[in-house]
């Protein structure tokens, strides 16, 4: 049999795989052992300065061992993203960054775990898992009622003579070592659903991307997606891509599916042979629907935000800005072609360019600020707090503010020895202005306030050096009846 086709393919999968490149780079074990301990399945994302500094750590650690490390973890972490082997995407804060594995890491870290821990013999429980979902499959693809009706009966039959079992009290219990078997077998399968959400993630920005360049084009396709997105058709959520994220989604939070879940490991927890089972291997038990709902919540808000920013993208007109773009950039390209007919690249030109206004220096010239710099260096000088004088603090403050008690209990005493009401004027000839003009404002508020004015008559009321003259304002007995 002719392998041509399948040698030419490997060899194109050698050349394009990151994980084909991944294996087989200089510092492979260190790219896995960052993969597998600084991305554990709680922690797929985290900020990029917080995973350099723990690698500068550790790459120190590791060169007291002899290994011959040259870069820094700084120039280690820009080569593996331009690789493919980790993604930089922006963190929640302005300026900040994330790093997660991509699925090609998780992939390569996968094999890598399978070559150090391999299976040991053929599972019966993965036989089991095998033999169901193809049973499962035969009895819901069938469009037979009359089979799908005896594979149903079969199925209940089974059912119940399992249940006149228990009633007996003749059931088989699953022996320790099968049970721990069905739990790693769990477990493995588990595993993999980070690695297909990660190929699912790539997968959608890729496609985030393409619908993007789709826009931009004047094509019949480009105006078919246009006009879709203007619709409010979701097309990220209606790729394949996008139909596996919501329907793992929507399984994952049903409620009572999960609620019946958890239920299920709390009680496989507490059964006898999990204290066979490593720590690790409980931990991942325990916390296996969390983490799932995690990884599920992560995909589907990438998925979101990149469908309202395309949705964004088109019914702000930014895309008429972009397609304008385009079209100059791909006639200036024209032009040069045509241009290179004329001129080779190397030929001088009597041409001279206008300088920008933007100046372009050395980065060598730039100088760093030195917050030092601007710090006083003498010291503060110190004062001895002195004994506080109540009378001379109520002095000032009664020459900033109007004293409105000292007015009303003006105003009270001369009604109390008036027969009738009193005037403004009354009131300051029984009672000097204190305060001078401030006084006479008082009166003025008092007055609107809890008195009568009467701006068609006035009165003249004296001061120490001069006189001014006022609306008539008069108060009557009760006047302050609430304010005593």
């Amino acid at each position: 049999m002719a392998i041509t086709s399948a040698a030419l393919r490997y060899r194109r999968l050698q050349q394009e795989a990151p994980e084909w490149a991944l294996l087989r780079a200089r510092n492979a074990g260190l790219i896995v052992a960052v993969v597998q301990d600084y991305f554990p399945p709680e922690r797929r994302v985290r900020p990029a300065a917080e995973v350099i500094a723990e690698l500068d750590v550790d790459l120190d650690l590791l060169r007291e061992t002899g290994a011959e490390l040259e870069s820094s973890a700084t120039a280690y972490v820009a080569s593996w993203v331009s690789a493919g082997y980790l993604i930089r995407r922006p963190g929640d804060t302005r300026g900040s960054e994330t790093l997660a594995p991509s699925a090609a890491a998780l992939n390569a870290a996968a094999m890598v775990h399978g070559i150090e821990a391999p299976q040991r013999a053929a599972s019966a429980s993965r036989l089991g898992s095998i033999t169901a979902n193809l049973i499962s499959l035969q009895r819901d693809s069938d469009p037979d009622a009359e089979t799908r009706l005896e594979l149903l009966e079969a199925e209940r039959a089974a059912v119940e003579r399992r249940i006149e079992e228990v009633h007996s009290g003749e059931f088989t219990v699953l022996d320790p070592e099968s049970a721990r078997e069905r739990v790693v077998e769990a477990l493995t399968l588990a595993d993999e659903v980070p690695v297909d959400f990660a190929r699912v993630r790539t997968a959608i920005e890729a496609l985030s991307r393409d619908l993007r360049a789709k826009i931009l084009d004047d094509s019949a396709e480009g105006g078919a997606t246009l006009g879709n997105v203007f619709r409010g058709v979701d097309l990220l959520a209606e790729s394949e891509a996008g139909r596996s994220v919501n329907g793992f989604y929507d399984v994952i939070l049903d409620a009572e599916q999960s609620a019946r879940v958890q239920e299920a490991i709390t009680a496989i927890l507490s059964r006898d042979f999990a204290a066979a089972l490593t720590a690790q291997e409980r931990i991942a038990l325990r916390t296996l629907l969390s983490r799932l709902e995690d990884e599920a919540a992560t995909v589907r808000q990438t998925m979101l935000l990149l469908s309202r920013s395309l949705r964004h993208f088109v019914l702000s007109r930014q895309y008429e800005e972009h397609r304008r773009l385009r079209q100059l950039i791909q006639r200036c390209q024209s032009m040069a072609v045509q241009v290179s007919a004329l001129h080779r690249p190397e030929k001088a030109m009597d041409l001279q360019l206008t300088r920008i206004g933007m100046q372009i220096r050395s980065l060598a010239a730039l100088k760093l600020h030195n917050p030092g710099d601007g710090q006083v260096p003498t010291d503060f000088q110190c004062h001895e707090n002195d004994a506080v004088d109540f009378e001379e603090l109520a002095a000032v403050a009664r020459e900033s503010d109007i004293d409105f008690d000292e007015l009303r209990e003006n105003v009270l005493s001369t009604l109390a020895r008036a027969d009738g009401p009193v005037t403004a004027g009354r009131v300051l000839g029984d009672h000097p202005a204190t305060q001078g003009l401030a006084s006479i404002v008082g009166l003025m508020v008092l007055g609107a306030e809890h008195g009568h004015t009467d701006p068609t008559a006035t009165e003249r009321v004296a001061l120490e050096q001069r006189s001014v003259t006022i609306p008539t304002i008069t108060f009557a007995h009760g006047d302050f009846q609430d304010h005593r």
